[in-house]
């Protein structure tokens, strides 16, 4: 996918701002205080005002530096005296660019190593059992970071301790290679994914401490995130350590993010060449002294989510053991109730390069090789052109269909749900006139809803009356998911349907979703979802 200008240009800047998870309406209110918590590596100092309590930059594992680099992570060191919690942590080691974002090298190196970092969100006075909620944010798997993420509005307005995290991105977080099995530990290839299952560890043995239930934890994601979790549900490790799911943009049963550790740690030694390591006995030691910038500014040469050149998690290796396609179909997954849902125009956040009928066509042959014929038949050009073309189909087989085959596998055995985000007149950050076309429920949209705070993409002071009323019932249902009260209007998915289309004019059930984004023609093609 090359259609990602956009979105990188927003990033860069935002790599650049106040990171919206440092809420300083709480660090900074009137009535703030300090406020401590006993975790098992020391005691930790938070904040606490303005009806909210924050613990910000929480060691949740070792810094993953030196010999520690493409390691498992190891449980954080204790600390002696009180340790300040009221600033956030790093962001893990990332490069912002265009062709970066994908896995294509080059960009401008932002973050630390030192980032495995989580920040607690809770209501003011929260020393009881309370409901808790943990994200994994999104950002292609080389972009992003807790921190980008507000929860305040979600743990004061419905009594839930939220929490956000770090994992390493990139190569850092992604990287397999035959030398690290030396280690003991594989190929690698899913240290991100160790260090989201590490966090979750870390929530089960300490959020009590922090006012919240472990045995009562709803693990949500969008994008990058959602395939994550998605990932994290067919782990052995997650047994017991979240009770529900919510998958926001992202469904592991696209069949480019399918990838084995063992096939992936092929490209390994390439990889490691193009950054002056030769082969031999030596390339991983030599990788591991490299300085960080320079391997994450390396592109990529392993298959994954964006085709070749890509970075993400692996499976059949001790953390993910079989393919999650196979896990799901036959029943091998931590079964726990699930929210899968989908925005209606995703792929239009990464479509505004995309001016002429040409340009059209050539993007469509490169995806989709010889099948593009096919799709340039079932997705012309309207007369809103080619940009809303290209971001239909895109939509289609990269996010609506794989998360519609999802939920028919998982409803099998465990509940399921399914939504689709459908305000096409969700706000942005630029106005059309310099984004190039109208956004419509565009990638990530949801997020001020679900969280009720603006981030990168949107200001909810943009909302409109509608708007807001939309925000509380989603950021109700998701508070709720679990709950006695939840949902009575939502009913569960039996086989294709309904989906429930979230929209500020009132939410309303489609049983046609399955039809209305062309999933039987993608089942018929190689890039349809693995059933």
């Amino acid at each position: 996918m090359r259609l990602i200008s956009l979105l990188v240009c927003l990033l860069a800047l935002g790599a650049c701002a106040t990171h919206p998870g440092k809420v300083d309406p709480v660090r900074y209110a009137s009535d703030a205080r300090s406020v401590l918590a006993a975790t098992e590596a020391g005691t930790v100092r938070g904040v606490e005002g303005a009806g909210v309590r924050a613990f910000l930059g929480v060691p949740f594992a070792q810094p993953p530096v030196g010999a520690l680099r493409w390691r498992a992570p190891h449980s954080a060191q204790a600390w002696s005296g009180v340790r300040d919690a009221t600033r956030l942590g790093s962001d893990c080691t990332q490069a912002i660019g265009r062709r970066a974002i994908l896995g294509g090298g080059g960009g401008i190196v932002v973050g630390s190593e030192d980032c495995l970092y989580l920040n607690i969100y809770a209501p003011a006075g929260a020393d009881t059992a309370n409901p808790v909620m943990v994200y994994i944010p999104g950002g292609a798997f080389t972009i992003g970071s807790g921190a980008n993420y507000d929860p305040s509005l979600l743990a004061r307005e419905q009594g839930r301790v939220v929490v956000t995290l770090n994992y390493r991105l990139g190569a850092l977080g992604w990287l397999a290679h035959p030398g690290f099995q030396a280690d003991g530990e594989g190929y690698g290839g899913n240290f991100g994914l160790m260090d989201q299952l590490a966090a979750l560890q870390w929530v089960h043995r300490n959020i009590a401490a922090f006012g919240g239930d472990p045995g009562n934890v709803t693990l949500f994601a969008e994008s990058a995130g959602a395939w994550s979790a998605c990932y994290l549900m067919t782990s052995p490790g997650s047994e017991g350590l979240f009770q529900r799911v919510i998958m926001q943009s992202g469904g592991c049963l696209e069949p480019s993010s399918l990838v084995s550790a063992e096939a992936t740690a092929r490209a390994g030694p390439e990889f490691a060449r193009s950054l002056g390591c030769e082969d031999g006995p030596g390339q991983a030691a030599c990788l591991k002294g490299l300085p960080a910038w320079r391997v994450q500014r390396a592109p990529s040469v392993r298959e994954g989510l964006n085709g070749h050149g890509s970075w993400g998690p692996v499976h059949t290796d001790a953390t993910v053991p079989e393919n999650p396609a196979i896990a799901f179909h036959e029943g091998r997954f931590t079964r726990v109730p699930v929210i899968i849902g989908t925005n209606r125009d995703e792929g239009r956040l990464f479509a505004n390069e995309v001016k002429d009928v040409d340009r059209y066509q050539k993007e469509t042959i490169w995806m989709y090789g010889d099948v593009g014929e096919r799709v340039l038949a079932r997705y012309p050009v309207g007369p809103d052109g080619p940009a809303y073309a290209i971001a239909e189909h895109f939509t289609d087989q990269r996010f609506a269909c794989p998360s519609q085959a999802l939920r028919r596998q998982l409803a099998r055995y465990v509940p399921v749900w399914g939504y689709e985000f459908a305000d096409r007149n969700a706000p942005f950050v630029l106005p059309k006139r310099i984004v190039g076309l109208d956004l419509g429920a565009y990638h990530a949209s949801e997020l001020a809803y679900v969280f009720g705070t603006s981030w990168i993409f949107a200001d909810v002071k943009r909302f409109t009356p509608e708007q807001k009323a939309l925000s509380v019932r989603m950021r109700g249902l998701w508070a709720g998911f679990g709950q006695k009260d939840f949902g009575p209007d939502w009913p569960r998915i039996e086989g294709a349907g309904p989906v429930r289309v979230f929209q500020p004019q009132g939410d309303r059930l489609d049983d046609d979703f399955f039809e209305r984004r062309h999933c039987d023609f993608w089942d018929g093609t190689p890039f349809g979802a693995v059933h």
